[in-house]
């Protein structure tokens, strides 16, 4: 990739858990001139020694339950003005950083394309959706791949720990994503669905098939904001 793609004001946040070698084959493929944190969600045994020098890590001991602490936590640790957040599934297009940076220069919120083939936008199943209507993006945010100003993310809270995290006894996670996309835009903040910033994403989506972990929080994040 051309280094005039790769933009000097971009960190990457990447949230994992117990997937090592997906992990490091996605790190392989990010330019090391970005800034990146990786934000382990209690990866047991620990991934501390098998990151390249260049990542920075978040880690803690509660196994795959604390998803908004980690991914709060990797933001704390980035020192650049915006902020890439990926899963530890997806693979960015390589043209996907400048896509976000450039968009946060008018928008404080870039979406990303989550596409089930590589480099075809279109099999990101959102697009259709706001084809039509790009009003109720925030419904459908996804945490896989989107990029945000620094400052905007805490300006809101970042994600909702105490709503959606889970414990060592009860795993919870989903839906804090759509949370914090709700938030931002009842704080009147600029989204925008970035056809030019893809990641695949071969595996099934969280919504597809929910664990009892994703139900759970899909209760609590209707109770938070009075729905059923």
């Amino acid at each position: 990739m051309d280094t005039k793609y790769i933009p000097d004001d971009l960190s990457v946040v990447i949230l994992t858990y117990n997937r090592p070698q997906r992990l490091l084959n996605l790190l392989k493929k990010i330019p090391k001139s970005l800034e990146i944190v990786v934000a382990d969600d209690g990866t047991l045994p620990s991934i501390k020694d098998i990151l390249p020098e260049h990542v920075k890590l978040y880690t803690h001991e509660h196994f795959g339950n604390r998803a908004s602490t980690c991914r709060n936590e990797g933001v704390k640790l980035t020192t650049r003005p915006k902020v890439l957040m990926l899963d530890d599934d997806v693979t960015p297009n390589g043209y996907c950083y400048m896509a976000h940076s450039l968009a946060l220069e008018m928008y404080d919120i870039s979406v990303g394309l989550l596409t089930r083939e590589p480099n075809k936008p279109y099999t990101d199943d959102r697009l259709l959706f706001y084809m039509r209507d790009d009003l109720t993006l925030w419904n459908w945010f996804w945490s896989g791949n989107f990029a945000i100003r620094r400052d905007v993310f805490f300006e809101v809270g970042g994600f909702d720990e105490k709503t959606f995290n889970g414990t060592p006894e009860e795993a919870a996670h989903g839906f804090e994503d759509i949370d914090l996309g709700r938030r931002l835009w009842l704080a009147n903040k600029r989204m925008v669905l970035n056809k030019l910033a893809l990641a695949h994403h071969p595996g099934q989506h969280t919504a597809e098939n929910p664990s009892p972990a994703v139900l759970r929080n899909q209760r609590r994040y209707y109770e938070k904001w009075g729905e059923s």
